[in-house]
């Protein structure tokens, strides 16, 4: 009996690309942020450390509590534009409006005070949370977009990929950033500096957020199809999905162990391995990310090659030993005798960590297909919201208490800015930066390794689904 092969719709490359834009406005939207945020408050306005992970961490907490609200509002949303590109459009819009103002904190004199006659510190908290709500609007329903452009197991992960394409192409901008904003020629100091950077990347955040929407159809069929269903039991049914709960817990790790030392590695880098030289520093965090950025190319490549001849889960888990050999061996490579000597190591984290990230949204994509066989329900931005819920919830996690591990290690800002960093000291941030993440990673492998969903079972979801759409139309 000859058994016919599917044939597989690929889907054009103008939509890959518009859709892959929008992955530049997010890295923008988030990034630019994180590149300036402690320069400027604990650097430059002397903000201290845990104040300014605290007010870091509030708004990524009440960010991950809005993303299955906004991922379940963007599920039943119903418009003549579909569910998810009006709410795109409005994200993109909130976010380019609001980044600049982060630079422009009122009654900076307080900047010393107990938290709650602290300006800097309220007004960085409540704006951040405004913000984090705009991001949200953008950033869950143009994921739950992406998820929906095709049905095929290999063809999700390139099509995906797109988002990362971009993306990275805008983060080797990123890092430049901070030293644009430190440059004396062209402004007094990083405060204005950023305000002026910022106002430029928001004008390029408001066209690279508009294309998906423009150019990314929508299956229209999926929102007409589907009943609408509350948050509770929206998020039962989520929560309900085991090979879900393992990716997100996976994911949870993984990301926890990269964040937590967040706050060390910029000071490590400025005052040890630069002795106090901004500009220099500028320069070596330039190349660093713009060198990450391009191996990342490489990663995304051989992951997904490997995920064809493997499975996604057995690319994940080799991305995670990669990543782990990375990051031990930056103990050796962080050295201020060789300021560049850390790219090495640095380039062979990113070997393997960008994959990664394709290779779990792709799991998800496969998800939001099993979950669909169980339920009956599409529910891509339930999915991509619970989904930047941990992300989120691991970023505010993270952003508090890095603040209170920077202050573990006895690193002051004042101190260090007028003698150089202790012996002592830059050992304790060195060895909590080398350890932290790579016990994270080691971790993440051993929960990924249970991920049930392979090639063969998402054929099967996906032969179902077929049979019971064409099922559906029958008169």
């Amino acid at each position: 009996m000859e058994t016919k092969k599917k044939t597989v719709v690929t889907v054009p490359l103008k939509t890959r690309i518009a859709w892959g834009f929008g992955g530049l406005a997010d890295n923008y939207m988030f990034n630019v942020y994180n590149v300036l945020f402690l320069y400027v408050y604990v650097n430059y306005f002397n903000m201290d450390p845990v104040l300014a992970g605290i007010a870091t961490a509030i708004p990524r907490f009440f960010d991950a509590i809005t993303d299955p609200m906004v991922g379940n509002w963007s599920d039943n949303f119903r418009s003549k534009w579909g569910r998810r590109r009006p709410l795109i459009v409005l994200g993109t819009l909130c976010c380019a409006f609001l980044l600049p103002f982060y630079w422009m904190p009122p009654f900076l004199s307080s900047v010393k005070n107990v938290w709650y006659n602290n300006g800097p510190f309220l007004f960085v908290s409540i704006l951040g949370c405004v913000y984090a709500l705009a991001y949200t609007l953008f950033v869950v329903p143009y994921t739950a977009l992406g998820f929906e452009l095709t049905d095929d197991y290999d063809e999700k992960t390139r099509v995906l990929a797109w988002r990362m394409y971009l993306g990275l192409a805008g983060q080797c901008i990123v890092p430049w950033i901070y030293k644009i904003s430190v440059n004396k020629k062209l402004f007094d100091n990083i405060q204005q500096g950023s305000i002026v950077v910022t106002i430029v990347m928001s004008l390029v955040i408001i066209v690279c957020g508009f294309l998906p929407a423009i150019f990314c159809k929508e299956k229209m069929e999926h929102s007409q199809a589907t009943e609408k269903l509350n948050l509770w039991v929206a998020t039962k049914a989520t929560f309900g999905n085991k090979p879900f709960l393992i990716v997100i817990l996976g994911f949870f790790i993984v990301l926890s162990g990269s964040l937590a030392v967040g706050s060390i590695g910029g000071f490590l880098n400025l005052y040890l391995v630069c002795k106090g030289n901004e500009s220099m520093n500028g320069n070596l965090a330039g190349w660093t990310l713009t060198v990450m950025s391009l191996v990342s190319y490489i990663s995304m490549f051989m992951l997904a090659f490997v995920s064809r001849l493997k499975g996604k889960r057995e690319a994940f888990m080799l991305g995670m030993v990669i990543t782990t050999i990375g990051q031990v061996s930056l103990w050796f490579t962080i050295d201020p005798r060789w300021p560049y000597l850390q790219l090495v190591s640095l380039g062979f984290w990113a070997l393997a960590m960008q994959g990664c990230w394709l290779m779990l949204d792709s799991m998800l994509s496969d998800i939001c297909d099993d979950d669909e066989r169980e339920t009956g329900h599409r529910r891509e931005g339930m999915f991509g919201a619970v989904r930047g819920f941990i992300q989120k919830a691991a970023q505010a996690l993270m952003a508090m208490i890095s603040g209170f591990i920077l202050k573990f290690t006895g690193f002051d800002a004042e101190v260090a800015k007028a003698g150089g960093l202790d012996p002592s000291v830059a050992m304790r941030m060195k060895l909590l930066y080398v350890l932290i993440p790579a016990t994270g990673f080691l971790l993440g492998l051993v929960v990924f390794y249970f991920y049930p969903i392979s090639r063969e079972r998402a054929a099967e979801t996906r032969r179902i689904l077929d049979e019971r759409n064409a099922a559906s139309k029958k008169p």
